[in-house]
């Protein structure tokens, strides 16, 4: 060998992507309960959007768990329908790790997941443009004021909650 470095067209990255589009159509168990069905096509969609949404954003993530949990939670939505699911989804992951940034990591994913769902079926009643302006507001304004009772640090957050009919099993 002469020491020169071979490139491939294999990467991590694309093993890592891979993986995610498996776990994402892994979850079809639980999304046809609501009428969803996460193809192939979707997952890559997803993926795809986490991956600009992390770009972006200016953050690096190896593991998909939180997102993984945050199409779980919205897929329960009675706002989220097959034709709209994938870009509503790539659309909260961008605002999930904008506010990850704006609060400096210190809401756990599980309660950050959990407030925009809450905002997202509550206030937004299923409106993307105003969980983006009124939700993202209210998060980021809470945070800064201090209001950060339900943010409690429970670590992951894993151990903390009931699973049985929970979108964090």
């Amino acid at each position: 060998m002469s020491g020169k470095l071979i490139k491939t067209d294999f990467s991590l990255a694309d093993f890592n992507d891979g993986k995610i589009v498996r776990d994402l159509v892994s979850l079809n168990p639980f999304t046809r309960n609501h009428g969803l069905i996460i193809t192939e096509e979707a997952a890559r969609y997803i993926m795809s959007a986490r991956k600009e949404a992390l770009r972006y954003n200016g953050r690096v993530e190896f593991k998909s768990d939180a997102i993984l949990r945050l199409v779980r939670a919205f897929s329960a939505s009675p706002y989220i329908f097959q034709n709209n699911f994938h870009e509503s989804i790539g659309e909260i992951i961008d605002l999930f790790y904008y506010i990850k940034n704006e609060t400096e990591n210190r809401i756990s994913d599980d309660d950050l997941i959990s407030e925009l769902l809450e905002i997202f079926n509550g206030t937004c009643q299923g409106e993307i443009e105003l969980l983006q302006s009124k939700g993202l507001e209210k998060i980021v304004r809470r945070f800064r004021m201090g209001d950060e009772e339900i943010w409690e640090d429970y670590g992951d957050g894993e151990e903390d909650y009931d699973y049985e009919e929970d979108w964090r099993e």
